[in-house]
């Protein structure tokens, strides 16, 4: 038999957690071991695998060039073990299924909270992972099947998926209370091309709106600082960095707070369509096309589908 197929997942985890803290007396800490119960642990794994992991020193312990690359394939055999560890336990528990779901910062903020919440509430032997990723990198995931479900701007869609309409969104410009364009009841964007601006990071959809629309326009979009979530760009824009242009719904709290100023824009782009999009190459899980109809429906019920 191989020596790596009697390899148990304590031992792995105990080298990892000495390797990070380069001792042994650090690692045993960590996994709630003895010194030296550690210490024979990490022994009888070299014995077993013909190789020395670590260089052991006066103070404190190194990994060895074979330890490196145990190490670095170590992390990966723990995180997937955590992984099916912890979806056992949900089935454990009473989970029927689990959905992998990943959505753009848009749809997080507005719209998936109140319409998860109302699923889960709905559907609770079910299971959702959510993760925030840009719409680009929404779309890279389903096309490589690291995720079952994905909501992203309509522009992003590509002819390798299956998409329905989730909802509108709404684009402003958002200013300072004492900003002069604040008196405006809306405003087009190339107005506030005259303004520094707070913009998200390289890669969101809005950022490559706001970009492609000043170069329609022939002009400049100056921009002064990039940060990586709405509110950030809320708290930039009221500490006075600049203008900026986020969806309607994410500035309501600090609108609500007399804090800012959210002008819609007339720019007919400042309207996007956010889909649903799963991949053609499978038909969606039962629990996935649950979700699909309940998003769907939930949008229709409000009145505000894409």
């Amino acid at each position: 038999m191989s020596a790596l197929a009697q390899l148990d997942i304590a031992a792995v985890r105990l080298l990892i957690a000495v390797a990070e803290a380069a001792s042994i007396s650090g690692g045993a800490a960590r996994c709630h071991m003895s010194v030296a119960a550690a210490s024979k642990r990490i022994s009888d794994l070299e014995a077993r695998l013909g190789v020395i992991l670590l260089h052991r020193r006066p103070r404190g312990v190194a990994l060895t060039p074979a330890g490196e690359v145990f190490v670095g394939q170590a992390r990966q055999m723990a995180a997937l073990a955590a992984s099916l560890e912890e979806e056992l336990r949900d089935y454990a528990s009473g989970v029927e299924g689990r959905v992998r779901m990943v959505a753009n910062a848009a749809a997080i903020v507005q719209f998936l909270p109140r319409d998860i919440a109302a699923f889960l509430e709905a559907h609770p032997r079910l299971r959702i992972d959510l993760e925030e990723q840009t719409s680009a990198e929404a779309v890279a995931l389903l096309q490589t099947d690291r995720t079952d479900l994905a909501i992203f701007e309509e522009s992003y869609a590509t002819p390798g998926m299956l998409v329905r309409p989730y909802r509108t969104d709404e684009l402003a410009l958002v200013v300072p209370l004492g900003h002069p364009l604040a008196p405006r009841g809306e405003i087009s964007f190339a107005d506030s091309l005259a303004y520094e601006q707070v913009g998200l990071h390289g890669g969101t959809a809005i950022l490559s709106r706001m970009q492609l629309a000043a170069a329609k326009l022939g002009r400049v979009l100056r921009l002064r600082i990039q940060v990586r979530s709405f509110d950030a760009v809320c708290r930039m824009i009221e500490g006075g960095v600049g203008v900026g242009v986020l969806p309607v719904r994410s500035a309501e709290a600090y609108v609500a707070l007399g804090r800012l100023k959210a002008i819609p824009l007339r720019d007919d782009w400042a309207r996007r369509r956010l889909l649903i999009g799963w991949p053609t190459q499978r038909e969606p899980l039962p629990q996935t096309r649950m979700i699909i109809d309940f998003l769907q429906a939930s949008a229709a019920a409000d009145g505000k589908p894409a």
